[in-house]
């Protein structure tokens, strides 16, 4: 059986320590070859973000074994043997008893001492003042589709990043921030196409892994828009990107439930940050930063959140931060016991949700400086009755943001020739009347208009 490993792992200069196949079995890297860029640029040309390995003997008989014992995947427990390696606790209780249990880790207590401590205030240069707009006439079809290729791509290595550690094993830091970094250059470039791909939403893949990636892509806006830095930027995404790592811990048929969860269901759904910063410690070369974000991301301003019901001065800015960008993304997602909001309906819902003083203001400010009160991305009619997508923010007139529009009057979906954009800041012939969800139009891929 070949041993599957991401296309990140492989490094410029590094020699290859095994021969590398990919899923047909083609030897793409001979083992004993220094990896150059050609190899890397070969790859990503043919769209392989994964790659096959010959396992050693005794990694082939570990298998082996592992598939007579377990002939489906559902039968594989892997909260049990996680838990395990966090030496505090020989095994966690259920329900409440579990979480007081959980709430007098030395992990949470050690994060707690070092709040005000670790730096979480922008310094130095704003990332946001080295980013640029593309037009759409400068996005090629070729630019597209690779924007849409490394989404894909990043999705796979989430997913491998997140199942590995809920199984207790290590991930290097690089992995994760390597991914952050590529958004991160892709925002510099491109400010807006971030927000436009974080609308992809998932169909049959559990919710976290498209979630978590959804989650990184918004902070960085946000992040970006509230003045920090780049390398600030990459530490606040490296923690959205692991936010919820803890769930995969939560048994699936609760974090899956489609009714309202019994209380003893929702005291395990509140244990999720902490067992979350147990298994961030064997993300290797991680800054100290980071764990904030998973430990306190569903506390609230008003001490109403979890797991410690801190109030707004006892939360790190890097979770506050990314608070916004997973409410906002979690309410506009499909769950499985409700529909997803529209984008402009979440976007309602922070605001109010910051009047109310549940989620700190501040970042719903820097939030909407990019996204719009229609969010980019989302779809839009405008008062001649065309249907539009929304591309760009206008700072000084939220409601009024710059679309590309998709259909004529009638609902047709124009070619992509005659597709035309309009600055609503500047027609005051136009305006939009009615905000649509993001698959209204099942036609319209998600790079149309951009």
């Amino acid at each position: 059986m070949m041993k599957l490993i991401p296309f990140s792992q492989l490094k410029e200069g590094e020699i290859a320590y095994n021969d590398f196949y990919s899923e047909k079995g083609e030897l793409l890297i001979s083992k004993g070859v220094v990896i150059n860029k050609n190899h890397l640029n070969m790859l990503e040309r043919r769209n392989i973000f994964e790659l096959y390995v010959k396992p050693s003997s005794e990694e082939e008989i570990i298998t082996s074994l592992i598939n007579k014992e377990f002939d489906k995947l559902e039968k594989i427990d892997i909260e049990e043997p996680a838990q395990k390696e966090i030496p505090e606790f020989n095994k966690i209780k259920k329900g409440k008893d579990g979480l007081i249990q959980l709430l007098s880790s030395k992990k949470a207590h050690e994060l707690d001492k070092k709040l005000g401590i670790t730096p979480d205030r922008p310094i130095g240069p704003a990332l946001k003042n080295k980013a640029t707009e593309m037009t759409v006439s400068q996005r090629t079809p070729h630019y597209k589709n690779n924007i849409a290729t490394a989404y894909d791509g990043a999705l796979k290595e989430v997913k491998f990043i997140l199942d590995t550690l809920a199984r207790g094993g290590n991930i290097d830091g690089k992995q994760v921030k390597n991914i952050v970094e590529k958004f991160v250059n892709i925002f510099i470039t491109d400010r807006n196409i971030l927000l436009n791909i974080s609308g992809i939403k998932h169909k049959n893949e559990d919710y976290i892994y498209h979630h978590s990636l959804n989650v990184c892509l918004l902070t960085i806006n946000i992040a970006a828009s509230a003045g920090y830095n780049e390398n600030q930027v990459i530490e606040i995404g490296m923690g959205a990107l692991l936010h919820d790592i803890g769930m995969l811990l939560i048994p699936k048929e609760i974090r899956t439930k489609q009714s309202r969860l019994a209380k003893e269901e929702w005291y395990e759904i509140q244990k999720h940050p902490i067992l979350g910063l147990h298994l961030l410690e064997k993300v290797s070369k991680m800054p100290e930063t980071v764990p904030y974000v998973a430990y306190q991301i569903h506390e609230r301003e008003n001490s109403t959140g979890y797991p410690k019901k801190r109030n707004s001065l006892l939360i790190h800015r890097f979770a506050k931060l990314s608070q916004v960008a997973d409410v906002y993304e979690a309410m506009t997602s499909p769950r499985s016991y409700r529909k997803p909001y529209i984008p402009h309906e979440g976007i309602i819902r922070i605001i109010k949700m910051s009047k109310a003083g549940l989620i700190p203001g501040e970042y719903v400010k820097a939030f909407l400086e990019y996204s719009s009160v229609y969010p980019v991305g989302s779809l839009v009619e405008l008062s001649d009755h065309t249907i539009a997508k929304v591309i760009q923010a206008n700072k000084n007139s939220l409601s009024k943001p710059v679309v590309s529009v998709v259909t004529n009057s009638k609902g047709k979906i124009l070619n992509k020739s005659s597709i035309f954009q309009i600055d609503l800041s500047k027609n005051t012939n136009l305006q939009v009347i009615k905000a649509l969800p993001y698959d209204y139009l099942n036609d319209i891929d998600i790079m149309d208009g951009f």
